[in-house]
């Protein structure tokens, strides 16, 4: 049996045991619990060894494209992620301009003299 892939770096437990019982010769093992091992992963590689040979399911394909273009998705989602963020603040930048000239707009209609609009509180109270 091949040694898993552990987070940790190490081999699982029941890797560990199952080696141990099959490789190394032990009296404490049952003869019966050594077969019945022995047999399964007889059986466990037979599959193996069937199922290499058949062409990759569209699943599979597709979780080896993930795997090999992850670096390229993530890069992606990035720049979507912040032509979005963009676009939401152009957008609402927009608005506020917008606003801000309909409001000089409406000051600038009314017959007030040039001298109310000098005063540098006049604008400043009405934007607010």
């Amino acid at each position: 049996m091949k040694p898993s892939n552990h987070p940790l770096g190490g081999e699982d437990k029941l890797t560990r045991s199952v080696n141990r019982i099959l490789n190394h010769a032990s009296q404490e093992a049952d003869p019966n619990i050594r077969q019945g091992l022995q047999q399964a992963r007889e059986r466990a590689l037979a599959r193996f060894d069937q199922r290499i040979a058949q062409p990759p399911t569209l699943g599979e394909r597709f979780g080896l494209w993930v795997l090999r273009h992850t670096q390229a998705l993530r890069r992606s989602a990035l720049a979507l992620g912040f032509a979005m963020a963009a676009s939401t603040g152009i957008w609402l930048a927009e608005g506020l301009l917008m606003e801000e000239e309909a409001v000089d707009a409406a000051i600038l209609s009314h017959e007030l003299p040039l001298e109310a609009f000098m005063d540098p509180h006049f604008t400043g109270n009405l934007h607010d």
